[in-house]
Parts: C-alpha cells; sequence; structure tokens
C-alpha cells in the first residue's frame, strides 16, 4: 500500500482530475440509479464549499460596506461636533465682545480675517469686506481686546488693515489714570513702546494705554495695551517705556471696523 499511497501524493493534482472525471462520467451515462448519488456527492464535494465561501465573501464585503459608512458618519459627527465647539467658542467672543460700547457717532461692523502678511511679525491683515460694504480708509479696527489698527487700502469686497505692529503705524494714546499723552509705536527688535514721554512723567507697570483721540482716526478710550516696565535712561529727557499690546495679533480672528454713523 505504501507504493500505492506514494504514486497517489506524487500525483495528487492528476488523481484528483481523474476522480472528478469519473464523476461526471457516472453522471453523464450512468445508470439512472447511481447518477442521483454521485451527483449529490459531487454536490456536497465541490459545489457547496464554494458556496459557502462566496456567502463568506458576500458576508465580509457586506460587512465591510457597513464600517465604511459607520465611519463616513463618525467623520460627519466630528464635523459637526467640531463645528458646533467652534460655534460656541465665537458665541462667547462675541458675549464677551457686546461689553464693549463703541464710541459716539461709531458701528460697529463684524470683519473675518483672510490673510496675514508678515514681516518677521504680522503687520497687515487682508479683511472679508470693502467699498461695497462701506469700508473705508483710516477707519479703526478693533476686535474684543483692543485695537488692531486701521484700514489702510480698500478694494470692492476686500480691504487691507494696518496693524498696531507695523512700525510705520503710531498711535497717539495717554495714559488712562494720570492722562499724560505719547506716541504708541512698535519698533523692530524692541517692542511696542510709548514714546515722547517726559523724564518726570509718572508711570507704573500695568498701568492702561488707551487712545488719546487726537488725530482724528483713533475715537478716544480704545484700549491700546499695559505698561511692561519704564525707566528713564541718566542723561535723557524722555521716559522709556516698554508695553503689552491689549491684543495678541498672533491669534486675531474676528475683528470689527468702527464705521462712523449710526445703524
Amino acid at each position: 500500500m505504501n507504493w500505492f499511497t506514494t504514486i497517489i501524493s506524487r500525483n495528487r493534482r492528476a488523481f484528483s482530475y481523474g476522480v472528478i472525471a469519473v464523476l461526471f462520467f457516472i453522471i453523464l451515462v450512468g445508470k439512472s440509479s447511481i447518477r442521483p448519488a454521485v451527483a449529490n456527492a459531487c454536490m456536497t464535494i465541490f459545489y457547496y464549499p464554494f458556496v459557502e465561501i462566496r456567502d463568506n465573501v458576500k458576508s465580509l464585503m457586506e460587512v465591510s460596506e457597513t464600517n465604511r459608512r459607520l465611519k463616513n458618519s463618525l467623520t460627519e459627527a466630528s464635523l459637526q461636533l467640531s463645528a458646533m465647539a467652534e460655534a460656541r467658542r465665537e458665541n462667547q467672543r462675541l458675549r464677551e465682545f457686546l461689553g464693549f460700547e463703541p464710541a459716539e457717532d461709531y458701528q460697529v461692523v463684524p470683519v473675518k480675517i483672510i490673510s496675514l502678511i508678515y514681516n518677521q511679525h504680522p503687520v497687515a491683515a487682508v479683511i472679508n469686506k470693502g467699498q461695497r460694504d462701506s469700508i473705508m480708509v483710516n477707519q479703526p479696527v478693533i476686535n474684543r481686546f483692543g485695537l488692531v489698527g486701521k484700514v489702510r487700502e480698500v478694494m470692492p469686497d476686500y480691504a487691507t488693515v494696518q496693524l498696531l505692529t507695523d512700525p510705520s503705524n503710531a498711535v497717539s494714546a495717554r495714559i488712562a489714570e494720570s492722562r499724560q499723552i505719547g506716541i504708541v509705536r512698535y519698533v523692530p527688535g524692541e517692542g511696542m513702546i510709548f514714546d515722547n514721554l517726559p523724564a518726570d512723567a509718572v508711570v507704573n507697570p500695568g498701568d492702561i494705554i488707551i487712545t488719546s483721540g487726537l488725530g482724528g482716526v483713533y475715537p478716544s478710550g480704545l484700549s491700546v495695551a499695559v505698561v511692561d516696565s519704564a525707566a528713564t535712561p541718566k542723561g535723557e529727557i524722555r521716559k522709556s517705556v516698554w508695553l503689552r499690546p491689549s491684543v495678541e495679533f498672533l491669534e486675531i480672528e474676528e475683528l470689527y471696523v468702527l464705521k462712523r454713523g449710526t445703524p
């Protein structure tokens, strides 16, 4: 028997084909009493396993499709949750902003930033409203924390805002408590300073700097900065004052243009 088993193992494929051929030959030309039994054997051996495989493959495809739909649904739900969270944050920012009372004869026009223009730090921002929305050059721009800058250029549907971090954008301002007047400007490498203040001026860290209203561009009382430190260099007639801007210019998002006139 060993020789027979060896022959079959070496010629397994040919033997299988031979068995299949014999079975189908019996089904075709065999006696009618034998053919049903052989047919059932062939169905059991050759057909049903493939049907089961086919059903398993079909089931796996259905499971895969279900998983795909679930992943899509989860992604959509995640996007909706993110949008809702952002809406809550925006509502919070707007609620905080409602505490700001625009200067007399001004109305607030909400705008969004399209892009920021950098020169080592943000110096300008492009906003999504322009001439069609009555935006004009030199209109003040604020956010919920304080003064951001002013409109520099206007196009039909867009405008460019010159930020306070632009060294060429100087603002007349005063210390809220002492009412001392000076010039707020940004110096590259030093940051924001309060210039033109006499050496004997009383300035303390934490003092609030607000717009003076002089110059006709900015209304008075807008928050500009907080005094960080102050010193009077020996022999100087001006005090050196360094400021922390009220606005975080790397995080500005919603802005508001102050437009003269009532709604």
